[in-house]
């Protein structure tokens, strides 16, 4: 995402220690600075906390990830009009005015968003039980299909369109011309790899919610066309193009690193068993072997956002976009990188580095939050990208019992919060030249802090029953104010739940699960917290009929 430059006032200031402590106000004499609009909270140590603590005696960063996110959800399945076109803003525009929620002219980027919006959304579903979330996901999704994918007979068969026109009902990538001064977009015709891997794993993800074999088939698609694609590449040819005409295969544009979410789709079809697991494997080895070959060594992070000109030189335009999906990546999979934990802690330093820093008209430490900027050729600090990278510190944490990344995390996510509005509109950061867009405010914006949320389940409100992390897909939840009740994809899944209260039973199949029961495949373990109700997780065989409750009533 990139916008054109203008001069502003940043509000922010300097500052870092714990996430939990009692907000502490400026005299009276000195004006209350702000944050996108929010009046700053502190700790006593000046340290930043959530907006969401204003007001409160002895507010904590509890509940605030969660209130975000739930305003996000609520404004983004409520709030936006049928265009036009006919078809909701969020269809077929990238952009909208926070006032009338109309589309504004500026290439659509389908397929990203969509990937972005079905991750928030698979994990809100888990964590609220809001379907309406699902609904707006499944829409976008069945929409791509139809409407935004290549035809049967092509190079690129059946694959999505990563990029369209403004307010376009069809998908088949913005013409470059669009406007007169920006000369940006993919081209009619040209497709993004990358964003055939991120969404196609999508489509597997909601598959697995929904059964529904024609996001598979998408799926299958979309994990043959890259595997027939793939090639060994160098520093300047990645395994596939970033820009592809999907007619023909000439490349428009050669480099992109984010290979993550192809190496995500081939894993998962191939423990599915679905498609051609054994070219999955082949090209997945390629992708990884190129990955550490190259950006891993070089720090050539570049090649992600749609609306960005070409780049000859792939070390032109980095970005942390896919150098902290990669470090997510690796946090999950460590048998693939026996030097996962020195490649992750390089990739932490140098996005922090590289995005973390001051710029010439903003902080990049603000009352202890490093506030990340996007990319190289657009600057300025923003509320999705930060969250990305609290989220990325806190998986490190809880993998590596890091202490300060923990808290290097929450102060992240705290200025993060500062981006969404009490109506739920979401900027992408102080600057409002950069405008609102659908992925920097909801899609990418949301997802963040669930993911934190499942890595430091404290995170989650303390007076509420949540379950925040599952290894499967969860397909059906309910809860009730004594008992969360629940069913995965998988039979053989483990989820963590943030409880108000201890459990009184867990059950698999209406029959508790006793200390005796406990195997290396079906057990749960309980701590209690020091600020009230308990951390609980839960391992199981059976797929369906598996319930925690708070009493015996339960």
């Amino acid at each position: 995402m990139t916008s054109q430059p203008r001069a502003f006032t940043v509000r922010g200031s300097v500052g870092l220690a714990c996430a939990v402590a009692c907000c502490v106000r400026p005299p009276p004499t000195s004006p209350l600075p702000t944050i996108s609009g929010h009046p700053v909270q502190v700790d006593a140590a000046r340290k930043l906390l959530p907006w969401t603590t204003a007001g409160r005696s002895r507010p904590t960063s509890s509940a605030a990830y969660a209130r975000v996110v739930k305003l996000a959800w609520s404004t983004l399945e409520s709030k936006f009009p049928a265009q036009d076109n006919g078809l909701p803003t969020w269809l077929t525009y990238s952009r909208f005015d926070p006032d009338t929620f109309e589309g504004i002219a500026w290439p659509h980027n389908p397929a990203g968003l969509y990937a972005m919006l079905t991750e928030s959304a698979v994990l809100w579903y888990a964590f609220s039980g809001d379907s309406a979330a699902v609904a707006v996901t499944r829409t976008a999704l069945d929409y791509q299909i139809v409407h935004g994918s290549t035809p049967a007979d092509w190079d690129w068969a059946r694959v999505p369109y990563a990029s369209a026109g403004a307010g376009d009902v069809e998908y088949r990538g913005a013409d470059d011309e669009w406007c007169d001064y920006c000369g940006r977009g993919d081209g009619i015709g040209v497709i993004e790899p990358d964003k055939v891997g991120e969404l196609g794993f999508a489509y597997v993800q909601m598959y697995e919610l929904t059964r529904e074999t024609h996001y598979a088939e998408a799926a299958v698609a979309c994990a043959d066309a890259l595997a027939s694609h793939v090639r060994r590449g160098d520093e300047q040819r990645s395994p596939w193009p970033f820009r592809v005409y999907a007619l023909t295969n000439v490349a428009r544009e050669e480099y992109s690193s984010n290979v993550i979410g192809a190496l995500m789709l081939f894993d998962e079809l191939s423990r599915l068993s679905l498609g051609n697991v054994d070219s999955y494997a082949r090209a997945r080895a390629i992708a990884l072997e190129w990955l550490m070959r190259v950006p891993m060594q070089n720090d050539a992070w570049s090649g992600y956002f749609e609306d960005v000109a070409i780049q000859p030189d792939p070390l032109a335009n980095p970005s942390q976009y896919p150098a902290l999906r990669t470090a997510r990546w690796l946090i999950g999979h460590p048998d693939a990188d026996p030097r996962w934990r020195a490649h992750v802690e390089h990739l932490l330093a140098w996005a922090a580095r590289s995005f973390g820093g001051d710029t010439a008209v903003e902080r990049g430490m603000q009352w202890g939050a490093t506030v990340m900027s996007e990319q190289a050729a657009d600057m300025t600090k923003m509320g999705s990208h930060t969250a990305r990278f609290g989220a990325t510190l806190a998986l490190w944490a809880q993998a590596t019992g890091d202490g300060p990344a923990r808290e290097r995390a929450a102060r992240s996510l705290n200025w993060a919060t500062y981006m969404c509005r009490e109506d739920g509109i979401v900027a992408v950061g102080e600057n409002t030249n950069e405008g609102w867009w659908f992925s920097d405010g909801y899609g990418d914006y949301i997802r963040h802090f669930l993911v934190a949320m499942g890595a430091e389940p404290e995170w989650a409100p303390a007076h509420e029953n949540h379950i925040v992390r599952s290894t499967s897909v969860v397909t059906h939840v309910v809860y009730e104010p004594q008992r969360v009740a629940w069913s995965t994809f998988d039979a053989d899944s483990t989820e963590t739940l943030r409880l108000t209260s201890l459990p009184a039973k867990v059950l698999v199949d209406g029959v508790p699960l006793l200390p005796a029961d406990f195997t290396p495949n079906q057990w749960f373990d309980v701590r209690a917290l020091p600020s009230g109700g308990a951390v609980v997780r839960v391992r199981h065989r059976r797929p369906g009929g598996i319930a925690v409750a708070l009493d015996e009533a339960g």
